[in-house]
């Protein structure tokens, strides 16, 4: 699983390093957004079905992963395009890109998790105890570092929203038992909720947004 993930966050790096072409520029000079990424969620969830693919951004006929699927929501909110953020889940925390650490929520036990508390659009990223060596951990759980496995979206009612490498697609899952499920991988979420950062660097290019 590490060995996978450290791929995908190479892979996505190299990626989002291609210039994007953009008649208008970088937006560098552009205001801040103090939308959520949840503000950009229809977007996100447009994608449901969508195959997975891994490090998948829905160019030509690959479908994407669980970063494309939360990127999409974030682009549609800041008018910033994928291209714009980094990939590395501490990177995003210490720039809010993706809004705030959730109080209490950053990070919580997947065992003292109380649904009611996330709301509709937050950021979920589930953190497990399996070393990622491209980056420093994200935060404890009782005495244990946690590293970010995978990310989704919150859709209230205790239900999330996940390019799912589990299932193979985009799917709609019921939190607490997916957490539950893959309980070997996952102990816990490291919330974030808006209002987000817009990126410094604002690439203008096509969206992966709602496109299969």
């Amino acid at each position: 699983m590490a060995t996978l993930f450290l791929s995908l966050v190479i892979f996505s790096q190299a990626d989002a390093a291609v210039p994007a072409r953009s008649p208008r520029g970088d937006g560098a000079n552009r205001p801040s957004s103090t939308r959520s990424v949840g503000a950009g969620l229809e977007a996100a969830l447009a994608l449901l079905g969508s195959p997975y693919t891994w490090g998948g951004r829905l160019r030509g006929r690959e479908g994407l992963d669980c970063m494309g699927v939360v990127l999409a929501a974030a682009e549609q909110a800041s008018g910033c395009g994928w291209r714009s953020y980094p990939v590395k889940p501490t990177e995003l925390v210490a720039q809010r890109l993706w809004g705030a650490p959730g109080e209490g929520l950053a990070p919580v036990a997947t065992d003292a998790l109380d649904v009611t508390r996330l709301e509709r659009g937050d950021v979920l990223l589930l953190v497990g105890p399996s070393l990622n060596p491209a980056e420093p951990p994200i935060g404890r759980l009782g005495d244990v570092d946690v590293w970010v496995w995978h990310v989704g979206l919150s859709l209230g009612e205790g239900r999330a929203l996940f390019g799912d490498h589990h299932a193979g697609a985009t799917v709609e899952e019921m939190l607490v038992p997916y957490l539950q499920r893959y309980r070997s991988e996952y102990l816990g979420l490291f919330v974030l909720r808006g209002p987000a950062t817009r990126p410094s660097r604002c690439r203008t290019h096509a969206p992966l947004g709602g496109r299969r």
